[in-house]
């Protein structure tokens, strides 16, 4: 009988020795798992803020190319104003010349006249 009392105490002891160790290795897989559960928010909380950065940035790279285009846009219409007033300043030219050469022509045409009414004039007497 007591050889059974000392087999069932040595059962019991083994026992409660197997589920210390299971025990400890599960306080060992909760402490991993908790200090992987910390890292995997740590990591979503950076990759979060990264994924906030990276669209911060693309917005304001968007706005900027935006406004480069819109700066672009203007100063292609400058350009094509340049070129306008390159035309502008042309004609203007042109208009001078032409306006002087009118006034040349006018002021012969009125000196042809005037020498047509004396040779007029000089013959009626």
């Amino acid at each position: 009988m007591f050889g059974n009392a000392k087999k069932t105490r040595h059962a019991v002891e083994a026992l409660q020795a197997e589920l210390a160790t299971l025990r400890d290795q599960v306080e060992q897989q909760n402490s991993a798992l908790a200090s992987e559960r910390a890292t995997a928010v740590s990591i979503a909380d950076r990759i979060a803020a990264l994924e906030g950065r990276v669209s911060g940035m693309g917005s304001e790279l968007s706005r900027q190319l935006h406004e480069l285009g819109s700066e672009i846009e203007e100063l292609s219409k400058r350009a094509e104003e340049a070129g306008v007033m390159e035309v502008v300043d042309a004609l203007k030219a042109a208009q001078v010349r032409l306006a002087t050469e009118q006034a040349r022509y006018e002021i012969t045409f009125r000196q042809d006249l005037a020498a047509l009414a004396n040779q007029l004039l000089q013959r009626g007497k």
